[in-house]
This record gives C-alpha cells, sequence and structure tokens, in this order.
C-alpha cells in the first residue's frame, strides 16, 4: 500500500435529534434507537449501502447512565451497552471499545483508530454514541413507564470510567459535580480579568449569545430557541442562579434526545468500496493531554493542558492557529471558550467559537457531544475544500483535552504524532502543596451553589506561603453562604480556615450579637435578632406576626448561630424567646408548608436545636407566650424553662394530621412520665403555666411581664460557675442518652473529672474557695 491508500480519513457522519414532547409513548426515542437511526445515517452520508457490515472496529462512547458512581436506570439497564448497539444496528464488528467516560472521547477515538488505520491494523472504523435524558426526565415528569432494558452481550474492551480526575481532598472539601467545580474557576478567571459580577455576566451572556446564534441555525439543535446576551446575563425564572457566577442558560444543558455516528478508514479501502473523494475528510494533526487535578493546578484560571492541546494539534499539523477557518470548541462552561480564545488569539463574543452551537443551546450530548462537533465540521469542510478546522474536546475539570485539525486538503505528510513532549510540561508545571490545618489564607477561587429552594453549598481555594487550602461553608451556615455570596468578589480576601474532623471548614469571622457592617462575611439574620451581655447570649425569634413560627429559613439561621454559640469561648449560656407579647413560637409555619415552601431542615434539627444532642453549653428557654407544636419541643430541648404566667404549652400536631417529630414525643415522656405525656400527645390538649409547672414541663412561672429578667437572672448565677465544669457536666449527661448505658455513662464520668481536675478553672475554683473570692473563670 501507497502513502496516500494508508491516509485515515472520515468518510460518512450521521447525526440524530429528537423534540419527543411526552404525548405518544411509542415515539418515545431511547438512547438506542437514537444512535441506530445515527448509524443508518452516516453510511447514507458515505454512500455504500452495506458499509456497515465492514466495520471491523466499534467504539461507543461511554453512556451518561454508565459513567455515574452510583447507577441510575429508572427504565432499565442494557446489560452490556455496546451489545445493544451491535444488536439494534445489525453490526458485526470484530473488535468492540466502549470508551471512559469524558467529553474528550470522540476526539481521542479519532485520534486513536486513525493510527490503527494508518498502521494498517483495522479497515473500517465506526465511533458512535448517543443520549436520551430528554426522554428520560420527561417520562419520570410524566409518570411514564418504559422500557430501556437489554440483554444483549457481547465481548467487548471495557475501559471502565477513570473518573479519576477529583481526588478525595477535593470532594471532602466542598468539590463534586461539574456546575460547582468550573464555576469555582470561572470566579478566579472573573478575577484575573478585573471583571465585577455584572460586568462578568455581560462578557458570558455574550459569549453564549454567540453560540445561541448558530444554534438556530443547526437543524440539529436540542435548543434552537433564541436568547439574547441580556436574557442570559439576567438571573429571572427561566434563567435562575445555577452556581456563582451561572445562570442556567450559561452552562451546559443535559436534557437532549441527541445520536451521533462518524465512520473512518482509509483512501485505499475507501477507494476499493466506491465512496466519492468528495466525503473524505482527512485528520491533519491531533493531541491528547491530561491536567493536572484541580486543586494541583498552579493558577486556576488557567489550563496548561487545554492551551498544549491547541497548539500542539496545530502546530503537528503544520500550519498556524491563523489559518483555522472552522472551529469548535466544547462550550461546557465560558470558561474553556475564554481559555482557548486567549491561545487562538480571537474575541470570544464576536468570533465563531462553535460550528453545533455549543452545550448549552445545541446540547449537552454527554460524553458524545464532540462526536456532533466533529460531524459538522466535516460537513463544513466538505463545502470549503481548502479550509482548515479545529475540534476541541474537553473531559472532566478540564482534566483531559483531545483536539484535531481537519481539512479535505491531503496532508503532505502524516505520522503517528505522541503528545508525550505536551504531557511532559504538563506535570513539570509546579507543584502546589495541599493544606489541611487551621490557616489564615486569601481565597483565589470560590462558588455558592444554589438549588430550587435558594443558596445551598459553597466553598473556596484559598492560598498562603506554605501552599493551598481547600475549605467548605458548613453545610447548614446559610447565612455565611449569602454573605459569600453577596460580596462582589470574595477573591483577594483573607479568611480564616479550621481543620476538624479531616475537612477544612472556613470560619466566619464576626462576633454573634455584634452589630453587623458592609464588611466581608458579614451576617445578616432575617429571621431572629440576637443581643450579647458579656458570657450571655440571648437568641430571640423574630416573627411576631406569624406567633414566631418558624420555616426552613430560620431554621438555617438558628442552626448557624448556635453552631457559633458552641465554638464561641466568650459565650457561656443563651436565652431563647420569642418576639412581641404573645407567643414564645407557635411552631412550625404551616402556611408556608402548606403552600410547597422549602421543606428543607438542618441537620440539628427544628430551630437549630431540637437534634442537638451534643450541645455542651446551658440553654434557657424564657417562654413569655404561646408554646405549641414545635415551639414547645424547643422547650423541653432546652436545659431550663421558665414561663410567663400567661404561657400556654401543647403538641397540637395530631390535630392537623402530624405529629411532634422533633423529638418532643421522646422528651415529653420522659421529663413528665409516660401516663401524663400520653394524654397531652394523643389528645393535643393545651395546659397553663400553673399546670406545666406541676407536670415539670418548667422550672418555674416568673412574675408577669418579668419571664426575660428571670431568665437574665438565673443566666448570670449559671454563668457565675465554671463553664468547663458545666461542659462536662453536660458531655456526661449526653453520653447517657447516647450510650443509654449507664456503666458507660459512669465511665466516661471517670475520664472527664480526670481531665477536668488538670483544667486551670478547676484550679481557680479550688484557690478562690481557699482564698475566700469570686472566681474568675477562664474557660479552658
Amino acid at each position: 500500500m501507497n502513502r496516500e491508500d494508508s491516509l485515515p480519513i472520515i468518510v460518512g457522519v450521521g447525526q440524530v435529534v429528537d423534540h419527543w414532547d411526552g404525548r405518544d409513548l411509542d415515539q418515545s426515542p431511547s438512547p438506542i434507537s437514537l444512535i441506530t437511526e445515527s448509524i443508518k445515517r452516516a453510511q447514507a452520508d458515505a454512500g455504500v449501502f452495506d458499509l456497515v457490515e465492514k466495520i471491523d472496529t466499534l467504539a461507543v462512547v461511554r453512556a451518561y447512565t454508565d459513567s455515574l458512581r452510583k447507577p441510575f436506570d429508572p427504565f432499565g439497564k442494557a446489560k452490556n451497552f455496546p451489545a445493544a448497539v451491535i444488536e439494534a444496528a445489525s453490526l458485526s464488528p470484530k473488535r468492540t471499545i466502549y470508551s471512559t467516560a469524558g467529553g474528550e472521547q470522540p476526539q481521542s477515538l479519532v485520534n486513536e483508530l486513525s493510527e490503527d488505520i494508518a498502521r494498517g491494523d483495522i479497515r473500517m472504523a465506526m465511533i458512535t454514541g448517543g443520549e436520551a435524558l430528554a426522554t428520560l426526565k420527561t417520562a419520570l415528569k410524566k409518570q411514564l413507564a418504559l422500557d430501556w432494558s437489554s440483554e444483549a452481550d457481547a465481548d467487548i474492551e471495557e475501559r471502565g470510567t477513570q473518573t479519576d480526575f477529583i481526588s478525595k481532598y477535593e470532594m471532602v472539601n466542598g468539590m463534586g459535580l461539574p456546575p460547582q467545580t468550573y464555576a469555582a474557576m470561572e470566579q478566579a478567571l472573573r478575577a484575573r480579568l478585573g471583571m465585577s459580577r455584572v460586568q462578568y455576566l455581560d462578557y458570558m451572556g455574550g459569549i453564549c449569545a454567540g453560540l445561541c446564534k448558530t444554534a438556530q441555525q443547526n437543524p440539529y439543535s436540542q435548543y434552537p430557541q433564541a436568547k439574547s446576551a441580556e436574557f442570559l446575563a439576567t438571573a429571572s425564572k427561566d434563567n435562575y442562579p445555577i452556581c456563582d457566577p451561572y445562570l442556567k442558560w450559561l452552562i451546559a444543558q443535559d436534557a437532549v434526545n441527541q445520536a451521533s455516528t462518524l465512520i473512518l478508514t482509509s483512501v485505499g479501502y475507501a477507494k476499493e468500496l466506491g465512496i466519492e473523494p468528495d466525503q473524505w475528510i482527512y485528520l491533519h494533526g491531533y493531541s491528547d493531554v491530561k491536567e493536572k487535578l484541580v486543586s494541583e493546578r498552579p493558577d486556576l484560571s488557567k489550563s496548561k493542558a487545554l492551551e498544549l492541546a491547541i497548539s500542539g494539534a496545530i502546530s503537528s499539523a503544520g500550519i498556524a492557529a491563523g489559518d483555522i477557518a472552522y472551529r469548535d470548541i466544547y462550550s461546557c462552561f465560558p470558561i474553556v471558550v475564554h481559555l482557548a480564545s486567549e491561545v487562538l488569539g480571537l474575541d470570544p463574543v464576536n468570533d465563531q467559537m462553535s460550528m453545533t452551537g455549543g452545550l448549552s443551546f445545541f446540547g449537552g450530548a454527554g460524553n458524545n457531544y464532540s462526536t456532533h462537533a466533529i460531524a459538522t465540521v466535516v460537513e463544513k469542510l466538505r463545502q470549503d475544500r481548502q479550509a482548515y478546522g479545529l475540534v476541541l474536546a474537553n473531559g472532566g475539570f478540564m482534566s483531559k483535552q483531545s483536539a484535531g485539525v481537519y481539512s479535505a486538503k491531503m496532508p503532505q505528510a502524516w505520522v503517528e504524532i505522541s503528545s508525550e513532549a505536551l504531557q511532559t510540561e504538563v506535570d513539570a508545571q509546579p507543584e502546589c502543596k495541599l493544606l489541611n490545618e487551621d490557616c489564615t489564607a486569601v481565597i483565589e477561587a470560590y462558588t455558592v451553589r444554589h438549588d430550587r429552594n435558594g443558596i445551598a453549598h459553597a466553598y473556596l481555594f484559598a492560598r498562603n506561603d506554605q501552599g493551598r487550602v481547600m475549605a467548605v461553608v458548613p453545610a447548614d451556615h446559610r447565612a455565611t453562604m449569602q454573605a459569600l455570596h453577596k460580596f462582589d468578589n470574595p477573591v483577594g480576601q483573607a479568611v480564616n480556615i479550621i481543620h476538624r474532623e479531616g475537612k477544612n471548614i472556613l470560619s466566619n469571622p464576626h462576633t454573634l450579637g455584634v452589630t453587623m457592617s458592609d464588611d466581608f462575611l458579614a451576617r445578616e439574620f432575617k429571621y431572629v435578632e440576637l443581643k450579647r451581655d458579656g458570657n450571655v447570649l440571648e437568641i430571640t425569634f423574630n416573627r411576631p406576626e406569624a406567633y414566631n413560627a418558624l420555616f426552613s429559613a430560620a431554621h438555617f439561621e438558628l442552626a448557624e448561630i448556635f453552631d457559633e454559640f458552641e465554638r464561641d469561648q466568650d459565650l457561656w449560656v443563651a436565652i431563647v424567646t420569642g418576639a412581641g407579647e404573645k407567643a414564645f413560637c407557635s411552631g412550625n409555619d404551616l402556611k408556608v408548608s402548606a403552600s410547597g415552601g422549602d421543606m428543607s431542615m438542618p441537620a440539628s434539627g427544628f430551630a437549630g436545636l431540637c437534634s442537638r444532642t451534643n450541645r455542651e453549653k446551658p440553654v434557657i428557654a424564657a417562654v413569655n407566650g404561646v408554646a405549641m407544636g414545635g415551639g414547645l419541643e424547643i422547650v423541653l430541648a432546652c436545659d431550663v424553662a421558665i414561663a410567663d404566667p400567661i404561657a400556654s404549652f401543647a403538641l397540637p400536631e395530631v390535630k392537623v394530621g402530624l405529629f411532634a417529630a422533633a423529638g418532643g414525643l421522646q422528651r415529653l415522656t420522659r421529663q413528665i412520665g409516660e401516663k401524663a405525656a400520653m394524654e397531652l400527645i394523643l389528645t393535643g390538649r393545651k395546659v397553663g403555666s400553673d399546670e406545666a409547672s406541676q407536670l415539670g414541663l418548667i422550672n418555674s412561672i416568673c412574675e408577669a411581664g418579668g419571664v426575660m429578667d428571670a431568665a437574665r437572672g438565673l443566666a448570670k448565677t449559671i454563668a457565675g460557675n465554671s463553664p468547663t465544669s458545666i461542659r462536662a457536666s453536660k458531655r456526661v449527661l449526653n453520653a447517657v442518652d447516647s450510650l443509654g448505658n449507664w456503666d458507660k455513662a459512669l465511665e466516661l464520668s471517670h475520664k472527664e473529672i480526670v481531665k477536668l481536675i488538670q483544667s486551670k478553672d478547676t484550679r481557680e475554683g479550688m484557690t478562690a474557695f481557699v482564698q475566700k473570692r469570686k472566681p474568675n473563670w477562664v474557660n479552658g
């Protein structure tokens, strides 16, 4: 075979899109049906009737459902996905590859199989893949029953998911799914470009508006509807926040019904089969480069692997970046498009960066997107036969890059291209030491994730002279997350990190009960008022218009407050009460629940208190009025309760089809006895202060209107004792509850007293007793 006949070429491409609306179940597309149709179209495109019978190597791009850490197959699973493709499309390959997970795979497979063809190891190869997540989501929403199961089997080269582009350190400290990972890198890029939040939203909107215009002209787009740059840059009901700085339509949309197929062969075999030269598209240059883990990259706003993959593919083709007429840059997130534009010397807003319309508007067809990109570039180059096209396929978190340069022009020379030198350059980037310790560092990247109820998660990267630290905002600290979200550019701000239980946690520097300011991370509590008086924290439920009923947002505020109360060494006692003169707390806000509002609850339970079983500091309930349902459960969860004469108590949940699920049943039974408790639980009966005192629900009744004065007096008395001793006492009592075993609890008592007698407070207490003076406690 002469040199020309051995050249690898693409001779057939086929693409499919389906906009099924869920009305005709028989017409619902599945991944296999979409792939089968794309194979038929690729064969027809090549112009040879029996072409599929000549495929000796089949490469199936890994399906979404086989790429997940946990299986998700609500409509049944194909036992062997490539085998199901073979059966449905009547293929008979000698070799079948099931690719790894990653958006780089289509181009990487073209690179690999082109080398096999050039060596003469194979004669014809097919690369195919498809997704039907739009069908899946529509069917689940409409509660339709589908059957995507398949028992087809075959010998395949199973390459596994190979999702090794995230480390345990990264996952523990907040990284996870692509949106929240890319978003942090996007914030680092925003800081490097010196843009405000609004400016950067406008910039991303401009990039994506260009992609959207291209998608409108593409018959295979899943989302071809027009969207302006202004719409894309503005938060709205239809373009809601995902992860700062992303809004919905600025990122890849995976709800697609799309499939695509490429057929590759050699020039010699194409001639033998009679495939017209007008169909031939040559691979001129290519590259495959892997990036370091995100946390190990020296600059989070850049990707050395992406830079080298593009420049390496172009240089190996023997051309310059300016020679590229058509390009498709993997556009899962705007940062990828921007970084590619830096390498290519382009303006990503005004220059065309995608031939399909990108993953937001053409559609994010799982790992298979770039098969569509290659097919589209092939079709363009068949028309413009002197031009060059570039495809950049990206996998993971800009973790794996594969690039290819194509043209209808025959290469002057074709040799296998090694990316080893490129990889060596990536691997030689400076090491970044990762910290797991208490430290102060400066933020270099961050994001805040949103869900349908609002802010839900936040994490950051920060650096100091010792290295880099990743840290997560505690899961229930939504006020801190909100403060991080509202600040225009946290990058460059110094933060305190504490290392606890194997993870790094952002520590909010602002003191509870101190007037908030506009400083970085200044928290706002909308439903709770705080007052600090020496070692005592007063916590007031502040919804008097709703009888101080609580709902999700208030619970999360209280969770953060009680977390900080436990952590603050200068706070020894807390008092909880209600705003106004009518209610302490009337429990759960049923109006919010009935309207379908946020029902989520912090790990520490109702009011951030009722599931806090490891609390070491005393809390006093100052019951100034109605304490119903969850309000009574709060009282029961406190260590001491004082009530105004007008206060009333009840667990009326059974009257509205609920029950006291925040620990009220257990605590009430234990605190007043089973028979008395059962009457109140089963009847929902209300009791006044006098009866509550007789039952043991409360410790005492104060003078009318004087509940806070009484609570403050008690708090002052408690705070006059050793806080170290009180915490030790609480730990032992907590152990009685958690262990349910007196012997173990007594064993813990012995351990605690051994530690306690070595404390500064114990020595001070004994010394002060001998010296007949008041102790000066140091809480240590």
